[in-house]
């Protein structure tokens, strides 16, 4: 976590792991906070036995572990559950817990492939592709779900293809695109493969896509590829080192 927290409740002498071991707090006050801006991703899971068992004996908070526990086997929902830990810990005023609450009783009214793109969508808003990924494929396997259509998955071929375009896996994310297309009535996928096929080299196909843009469009896109290499610092002669290892990575997280 990274700011300033100030802690009124007891800090744990040891840290508990949220996320994979990506995020780790050691008190009431930072799980509230965790909690609060990561509401729209908590399940009922999250409030597991090892969370509860922390709470009770590292943070001597064994009031409120008992009232999650007695939650848990009333079958709350994961809103009830959220609320008591952010209450307990008297960090946020009514006001904030109230659109809190307001914010999550619209999120519970989601079907479960909404919720899940949800939360794949926020992993792409933290820049961690592959998890994002890994969420998509998962709810490509949900058709015939509730809250799932052509246009839905359209929505997710989309958004999966830039996540593969992020980690420069231009053929995985030409694939997405490909899909998205038919399933989607939205000219800025074809600009968007346009720009892919650009950022990969395949001149072929760049230039028969290209004979559909006007040239204004073509420079535009020329700059948006020139943002986008400056935000990105490679140095010279390292382009294919660097985009070796980010594949690399992506397949550790896919494994």
């Amino acid at each position: 976590m990274s700011g300033l927290l100030l802690c009124s409740s007891r800090r744990g002498k040891t840290s508990y792991a949220l996320e994979e071991n990506r995020i780790e707090i050691r008190s009431l006050e930072e799980l509230c906070f965790y909690l609060y801006q990561n509401a729209y991703r908590i399940t009922e899971d999250f409030f597991s036995e090892e969370l509860i068992q922390y709470l009770a004996e590292e943070l001597d908070l064994k009031s409120l572990a008992d009232k999650l526990t007695a939650l848990k086997k009333e079958k709350a929902d994961f809103l009830g559950l959220i609320l008591t830990v952010c209450e307990a810990a008297n960090y946020y005023t009514g006001a904030e817990l109230a659109d809190l609450k307001q914010e999550m009783a619209n999120f519970a009214k989601l079907s479960k492939a909404e919720r899940m793109k949800s939360l794949a969508d926020s992993c792409m808003i933290q820049k961690r592709y592959a998890q994002a990924v890994r969420e998509y494929e998962t709810i490509l396997g949900m058709k015939n779900k509730e809250g799932y259509d052509e246009k839905f998955e359209g929505r997710i071929y989309h958004n999966m293809g830039s996540a593969y375009a992020r980690m420069l896996m231009y053929r995985e994310a030409e694939a997405c695109f490909l899909k998205a297309e038919k399933l989607l009535d939205e000219p800025k996928i074809q600009r968007e493969l346009l720009l892919l096929y650009y950022l990969a080299g395949n001149t072929r196909q760049y230039e028969r896509l290209a004979e559909g843009f006007s040239e204004e469009e073509l420079q535009q896109l020329v700059q948006r590829w020139d943002e986008l290499r400056k935000n990105v610092k490679i140095d010279t002669g390292r382009d294919e080192a660097v985009i070796e290892r980010w594949k690399q990575e992506y397949r550790r997280e896919m494994t």
